[in-house]
Order: C-alpha cells, then sequence, then structure tokens
C-alpha cells in the first residue's frame, strides 16, 4: 500500500541542511555571500536615492549642462582608456629588465609592482589575483618583476620580503604590502580584498564594500603572520651580470630625478 508522498519542499530542505551538517562551511560561505549581497544592494539604493533627490531640484537648463559635462567625460575617459591599452594596462606584464620599472612608472599615473620569486608559492597567489585586477582595473598598470634579478631596485625599495607589492602613484613609490598581512593575514584572501586594500593605498578606484574583517579605520587585521624572510634568498640570487647592471641603472635613475626635479621645480639647496 502506497503512502502519503513526501512533500518536495521538505525534502528539499533536509538535503539542503544535511550538506550544512556535513561540512559547515557551505552554510557559513551562503551566509556570508547574503551578508554581503545584501550590503551592496543597500548601499546602491542609498546612492541612487541621493541622485534621485538632487534630479528633483534641477530646471532644463541644468539638465543640459549636466549631458554635456557627462559628454565631455565620456570622450576624456575613452582618450584615456586608449592611451593606458596603448601603455600595457588590462594586462599582467612581466618586466624584463630594471630600467622598465622606471619607464613603466613614467607612463602610468598608477601602477602596481609584485616582486616576487619563482619558487616562492605564495608569489603565485598574488598571480593569480593581479591577473584578474588588470583586466578589471584599467585605470592601473599591473606588473611583476623577479626580485632575484633586480639587487638595485630591492636595495633602494627596501624588499627583504616577498611577496612584496609597491604602490606607485605620479612616479612616487607611495607604500609596500608586505606579505599578506594588510589582507587578513590568510593565503585564502579574496580579490575583491586586494581590491580594497590597493585602493586605500590611491592605485585603483573601487567602489565595492568594504571587507567584513575591516576595523573602523578601514584596516583588516590580520590573524596570523605568514610572510616569509627573503632577504637572503634575494641577495644569494644576485649573479655578477646583474650586480654589473647597477652603475647603468644608477645613472638612469639619476636622470628619472633629474627630470622629475626639473617638472616640479627648483630643488632646495
Amino acid at each position: 500500500e502506497a503512502g502519503t508522498p513526501a512533500s518536495p519542499g521538505v525534502g528539499m530542505a533536509s538535503l539542503a541542511q544535511m550538506a550544512g551538517q556535513l561540512d559547515p562551511r557551505v552554510q557559513q560561505a551562503q551566509e556570508q555571500y547574503t551578508h554581503v549581497l545584501k550590503k551592496v544592494l543597500d548601499e546602491k539604493e542609498k546612492a541612487i536615492d541621493e541622485k534621485i533627490k538632487a534630479m528633483e531640484t534641477m530646471d532644463e537648463d541644468d539638465f543640459e549642462r549636466l549631458r554635456e559635462k557627462r559628454k565631455a567625460a565620456m570622450v576624456k575617459a575613452q582618450q584615456q582608456r586608449q592611451k593606458n591599452l596603448l601603455n600595457g594596462h588590462g594586462r599582467y606584464m612581466e618586466l624584463s629588465h630594471q630600467k622598465e620599472f622606471f619607464d613603466a612608472c613614467k607612463a602610468s599615473k598608477m601602477v602596481v609592482v609584485h616582486f616576487y620569486r619563482s619558487t616562492t608559492w605564495r608569489c603565485q597567489v598574488v598571480d593569480k589575483h593581479l591577473e584578474r585586477l588588470s583586466q578589471e582595473h584599467l585605470e592601473t598598470r599591473f606588473v611583476k618583476i623577479d626580485a632575484e634579478k633586480s639587487p638595485f631596485l630591492v636595495e633602494r625599495l627596501h624588499i627583504i620580503m616577498l611577496p612584496s607589492i609597491v604602490c606607485v602613484k605620479d612616479g612616487k613609490t607611495e607604500h609596500t604590502i608586505i606579505g599578506f598581512d594588510e589582507l587578513g593575514g590568510s593565503d585564502e584572501f579574496p580579490t575583491e580584498t586586494l581590491a580594497y586594500v590597493l585602493s586605500k593605498h590611491k592605485v585603483l578606484r573601487y567602489d565595492g564594500p568594504e571587507p567584513d574583517a575591516a576595523d573602523e579605520d578601514g584596516n583588516i587585521a590580520p590573524d596570523g603572520v605568514n610572510k616569509i624572510d627573503m632577504r637572503r634568498g634575494i641577495r644569494e640570487g644576485v649573479n655578477e651580470a646583474a650586480a654589473e647592471s647597477d652603475d647603468e641603472l644608477e645613472e638612469f635613475m639619476g636622470g628619472f630625478v633629474e627630470e622629475e626635479a626639473t617638472e616640479g621645480g627648483e630643488a632646495a639647496e
């Protein structure tokens, strides 16, 4: 004798509950996704409400000026986009020589430089995130350079741990992200977290939600220390050919600094 058929809804709910019990990370991920989604939607709704409120007080002349302003901004943005693409934006590229570092920093307003070593696996983690960001953020150029083959830059920029991400804006090094401490101290941080941290150092435009782990000052507290001290490894990787290039790079950097000083005014005596 056939029994009463089970309700499909109950069966599906039970399976979902069982899956969550089997792996609590599934439920945790779902809850985190729901929280982030709600936060994003709330911020978007607030922004739309503010725009609607501002538009209610505008007349026809205001709208015409706004249209012209937006049109000019779109033309300028397209021109900048084309310039950026010609300068290597939109791709995550490796610099083959130390001099290319200065060329990249002169050609682009915002540059993110990853100092890496091929045998350091956490550098591969950084590669994965920067590859994605390079395609999503055309306003910034993303490059990498082998620390072992760049003794001059390693010395001058104080690169003592790998991975290190140097943030360059307007031809000046603004900050260096050493290891993953600023990213929460975990190897499994999301790409959005790196984008958020880079935006705090003004080398990337980020309009997403603030990470849940961020404190009231916007900083992400590390859960642990996972940096790798590479001082010995970097020094050991300096070969004679690379060392001989220091004199040439010194001369090139001198010209770079002099050019910057000339553009900014006379140097102080």
